[in-house]
C-alpha cells in the first residue's frame, strides 16, 4: 500500500511572502523566525539544513521546535510559531489558512510496515488489526481512502519510534511516512 504525497515545504507561512517580498528588499527583516518540524530522519537531515541555510544568507536568525505533526499545525494557525518546515499535502487538507510554499522539496510515500510473521496486504488497514500510526497520518488515509478504516488504529505522537515498536514486537503493523533517502532503515522489514 503507498499513498504518494508532496511533502511541501511549509516554511514561512505568510512571513515568507510578505517579508521576502518587501521587507528583505527594503532590509527590514524580522530579528528571528521559529519554524516547527516533525522528528523525521528526511525533515531533519535534508530539509532543516536547506532551510537554515536560506536563512543565513537573509541574515535571519532561525529557531526550531520539533513538535508532533497535528500540533504543528496549530502552532502555524495560532501563530505560536511562524511557519512548519515541511508538510504533506494530504495532511495540509482541511488548513485553508495555511499558506503552502512550493515547488516540493521531497517526495514522501505512506508504508504499511509488518512484521515478516503476519500477512501483509492492502485489507490489514480494513481489518480490526492493531495499527500504530500518528494521529495526523491516520486522520491523512481517513481523508484518502473512501471506505471506513479499520477501528483499531492506534495512536501516537512520535512517528520516528513507530519503526522500532515493530522491531520490539509491541505492534505487528505500522504506518510510516518514507522519503527516498531513508529506506534503508527498513533492511529486514517488509513494505507493502
Amino acid at each position: 500500500m503507498k499513498i504518494y504525497v508532496t511533502g511541501a515545504l511549509l516554511c514561512c507561512v505568510l512571513f515568507f511572502s510578505v517579508f521576502l517580498h518587501d521587507s528583505v528588499n527594503a532590509q527590514n527583516k524580522p530579528t528571528r523566525l521559529t519554524f516547527s518540524y516533525v522528528d523525521h530522519p528526511v525533515i531533519i537531515n535534508d530539509i532543516i539544513p536547506i532551510v537554515q541555510r536560506a536563512y543565513l544568507e537573509l541574515g535571519i536568525p532561525i529557531k526550531l521546535v520539533m513538535h508532533p505533526s497535528l500540533r504543528n499545525l496549530k502552532a502555524v494557525e495560532s501563530e505560536e510559531v511562524d511557519g512548519d518546515i515541511a508538510y504533506s499535502d494530504l495532511l495540509l487538507k482541511g488548513h485553508d489558512t495555511l499558506i503552502k510554499i512550493e515547488p516540493a522539496l521531497v517526495t514522501t510515500v505512506f508504508v504499511l510496515l509488518c512484521i515478516p510473521s503476519v500477512e501483509c496486504n492492502e485489507e490489514v488497514l480494513f481489518d480490526n488489526n492493531v495499527i500504530v500510526s500518528t494521529d495526523t497520518t491516520y486522520k491523512g488515509l481517513v481523508s484518502f481512502y473512501p471506505e471506513p478504516l479499520s477501528d483499531a488504529f492506534y495512536t501516537i505522537n512520535k512517528l520516528s519510534i513507530i519503526p522500532e515498536l515493530l522491531v520490539q514486537e509491541r505492534f505487528e503493523y505500522g504506518i510510516y511516512v518514507l522519503g527516498e533517502v531513508c529506506l534503508s532503515e527498513f533492511i529486514g522489514m517488509r513494505l507493502v
